[in-house]
């Protein structure tokens, strides 16, 4: 279960509340760890859960011979919970597994041979996550960010390369002194993107530049119930949790930001990446945003306002850790008080229709080769965001030789290419304007990772030629659908 003293040195502290269903696979888990050069105190943390939670690990403990111990509370939160097991935590380094999880059994034996090597050279460690779906027990690769770890175990500036950030608190370790010494506890109150924060606000008060280090080779298997129960699945049925991660949560964070100097590009990815799983309508399914009254729908959107005047123009549309749609990146800079870029075009299908996006109440005219104005009228929808009115879309046939003018601005006409649908016509374009990098395949509408090689520094060759295998197969099995669909 652990190796000498001079090994690495964790606390795993682990919050239960009503997990007795789910608790025995993770300490089934935790006996099968390989041993190496580590060792482990536990901390169970009881938040007041009304079943065998607490009891269950006590047992364990005693069977076990693993070092740790219980600590019982009256019900305060997940928040809270991890905060009282920091409190009591002897480790070197600290992680915060959830009770309903599974850790593979390298999982610590990898962190720490990666820690004895890099840990005095990142900021925090990252382990690979990986999905348990309860309903039928499949285990898949599915996560956005998953793209980090394609290259191996390595180490990665959040500054010089700002997708690189970590949202998860439970599968991540963090030195026991440096929180000690930034004073950083997870946030009271908030019902989503506790772990994001705690994380985002810790790496803000260190100071200094953040490095991610990322563990391959240590999985995380984190579990979706079919219950529908967690605190996540929860926390996408209240509205005023999902409001307040954004105005309770990252605002404050982006304003004490701005008020040191720039905020950081990461800070800004992290919120954009949020915003994946709030705009997109074609994610609709994967949403954490429960349908919204028309006076929440105003609130969700004056908060994406106040945060999105701390997000830069070009981090907006350079964002390229999930596939955040042109459309949304558009609707969050029309609410931060920018204007639609100059380089955004009128997008034509394969025939005479062509479809723009534009801000609410522009004027749109329709104009010959002679610039000369044609009697076209195009029809204008707003898309279904929150109830928002600044963004529309313009939706016209126009002859091929037409050009469509916006606010006295001809738009430039973009093409679609055979292969495309309207999303990664959108997409290819943004990408195209703001740096193509090659090979990266265009997100299609139902799509949430982004397909493209592998980016960032350093790791291992196998691990990189792997990926681009696999992204080369994912191209080919693209071409080949759309060409047997046209047959």
């Amino acid at each position: 279960m652990g190796g000498a003293r001079s090994g690495v040195r964790i606390s795993a502290i682990i919050p239960m509340y009503g997990v007795e269903r789910y608790l025995p696979e993770l300490l089934q888990s935790l006996s099968a760890q390989e041993p190496g050069d580590y060792e482990i105190d536990y901390l169970f943390i009881d938040d007041g859960s009304p079943d065998r939670s607490g009891d269950l690990a006590e047992e364990w403990l005693a069977g076990s011979g693993a070092s740790g111990r219980v600590i019982r509370q009256q019900n305060a939160g997940v928040s809270a919970a991890r905060n009282r097991g920091l409190s009591e935590a002897t480790g070197d380094w600290v992680t915060f597994p959830d009770s309903d999880d599974i850790l593979d059994a390298r999982y610590f034996r990898n962190v720490a041979r990666f820690i004895r090597r890099d840990g005095e050279r990142v900021s925090l460690v990252a382990a690979r996550l990986l999905r348990l779906y309860d309903a039928d027990g499949s285990i898949q690769d599915v996560h956005a960010l998953q793209f980090r770890f394609a290259a191996g175990d390595r180490r990665v500036s959040m500054t010089e390369y700002p997708d690189f950030f970590q949202m998860n608190a439970a599968s991540s370790f963090f030195r026991r002194a440096d929180l000690e010494r930034t004073g950083v506890r997870f946030p009271l109150g908030l019902h989503a993107s506790e772990d994001a924060m705690f994380v985002a606000d810790h790496l803000l008060r260190s100071g200094a530049e953040p490095v991610l280090g990322l563990v391959a080779d240590a999985t995380y298997i984190y579990r979706r119930r079919a219950t529908a129960d967690s605190a996540v699945d929860l926390s996408r049925l209240d509205p005023v949790g999902s409001i307040g991660r954004f105005h309770d949560a990252y605002l404050p964070l982006m304003q004490r930001a701005a008020a040191m100097g720039p905020v950081p590009a990461w800070l800004q990815s992290m919120f954009l990446y949020e915003c994946q799983w709030l705009l997109p309508a074609a994610t609709a399914a994967e949403s954490e945003v429960p349908p919204l009254s028309d006076a929440d729908g105003a609130l969700m959107l004056a908060a994406l306002a106040d945060c999105a005047h701390f997000v830069d123009e070009d981090v907006l549309f350079r964002y390229d850790a999930s596939a955040l749609s042109l459309e949304a990146r558009l609707l969050l800079q029309l609410l931060s008080g920018r204007s639609i870029p100059a380089w955004v075009g009128a997008y034509r299908d394969r025939g005479h229709g062509v479809d723009l996006p534009i801000a609410a109440g522009a004027e749109v005219t329709v104009v010959g080769p002679d610039w000369k104005p044609l009697d076209i009228t195009g029809e204008r929808t707003a898309p279904d965001h929150f109830g928002q009115k600044v963004l529309e879309r313009w939706h016209g046939t126009i002859p091929k030789d037409a050009r469509v003018v916006v606010d006295g601005v001809a738009r430039t006409e973009v093409p679609r290419r055979w292969e495309d649908r309207p999303a990664q016509q959108w997409d290819r374009h943004r990408r195209v304007v703001v740096g193509w990098t090659p090979g990266t395949l265009p997100s299609r509408a139902d799509e949430v990772r982004v397909w493209k090689p592998v980016p960032g520094p350093f790791g291992s060759f196998g691990p990189r030629a792997q990926w681009r295998l696999r992204l080369w197969r994912r191209r080919v099995a693209r071409i080949v659908k759309k060409a047997r669909g046209r047959a």
